[in-house]
């Protein structure tokens, strides 16, 4: 994947050649968006940008998290937010439910010897042998029950420990081809102008049960002053980067799997007319707060 996030700008390899799901009978129609993943893992894995590195220098610099320290990483996915932390020395244990999620993560981390993963989301775990310095949700938040998970996310910390919740976000920039995929996406997925965010590239989401992440975290009433962080960066993607990547996107799982395989052969076909590739500006915004309970 390979995003310099300085001032250098990542390149895709190529195209590599559109390859369509296969049709695959669901055990249950109505299967949770927040489950989708897993039916794609490796492409999640190889396609999904990371995090630039001065997030993690923010993170452990606001929360004055000692390396001593256990760090929670809610839904880890295949480790993306958590290997920058073991590269740095600190230990780590996931909280992933997708059984092909966490296998990644596991194959991807294990040789750090600091790192753990229980299949398992925020809500159901409850194996806490020891309090955690630091819990950590990159992308993953809003997946999250709203109800419960400022205080499930509490109950995890030690006294002084933190949270923080982060999201790449893909801005929705003015592209060439932007006229002729949104004609495609309205005649085969009308139903994404109802979404409150133009859906393309995965990271439009965000935490949200009030106005602003901050303001979510301060009305749960159990952390201190909400810090934010925000960068912006931007790396090129080539046409199969681009779909690869809307092939991972939870909207786009919902799509049956025909109707998603024609919109991403036409969306394909579209970016290459106009070049096939394009500059793509994402912001990383992150909110942290500790523990004030």
């Amino acid at each position: 994947m390979g995003c310099a996030f300085s001032s250098k700008i990542a390149t895709d390899a190529g195209c590599l050649g559109l390859l369509g799901d296969v049709a695959v009978m669901h055990p249950y129609q109505d299967r949770p968006q927040s489950r989708v993943f897993g039916e794609v893992a490796e492409t999640y894995h190889r396609y999904r940008p990371g995090y630039p590195d001065s997030l993690f220098e923010w993170i452990l610099a606001t929360c004055e998290t000692p390396i001593s320290d256990l760090v929670v990483d809610v839904g880890c996915g295949t480790g993306k937010a958590s290997a920058p932390l073991l590269e740095r020395g600190y230990e780590v244990l996931g909280l992933e439910p997708d059984p092909a999620m966490a296998e990644i993560a596991r194959r991807e981390l294990e040789g750090f010897g600091l790192f753990s993963v229980d299949q398992s989301t925020l809500e159901e775990w409850t194996k806490a042998e020891r309090q955690a310095g630091l819990v950590i949700a990159g992308q993953s938040w809003h997946w999250t029950n709203p109800e419960t998970r400022f205080q499930q996310a509490a109950s995890l910390l030690k006294p002084g420990g933190s949270l923080c919740v982060f999201w790449n976000r893909p801005e929705h920039g003015k592209q060439e081809f932007d006229a002729a995929t949104d004609l495609i996406y309205a005649e085969l997925a009308p139903e994404f102008d109802n979404k409150p965010f133009v859906v393309r590239l995965p990271g439009s989401k965000a935490a949200i049960s009030a106005d602003t992440p901050d303001e979510e975290i301060s009305v749960s009433g159990l952390f201190g002053p909400v810090e934010q962080f925000q960068l912006e960066w931007e790396m090129t993607i080539g046409t199969h980067h681009h779909v690869q990547n809307l092939r991972t996107q939870s909207d786009h799982r919902m799509l049956a799997t025909e109707t998603r395989n024609e919109l991403l052969r036409r969306v394909a076909e579209v970016i290459d007319e106009y070049g096939g590739s394009y500059k793509q500006t994402f912001t990383t915004h992150a909110y942290a707060a500790k523990l004030s309970v």
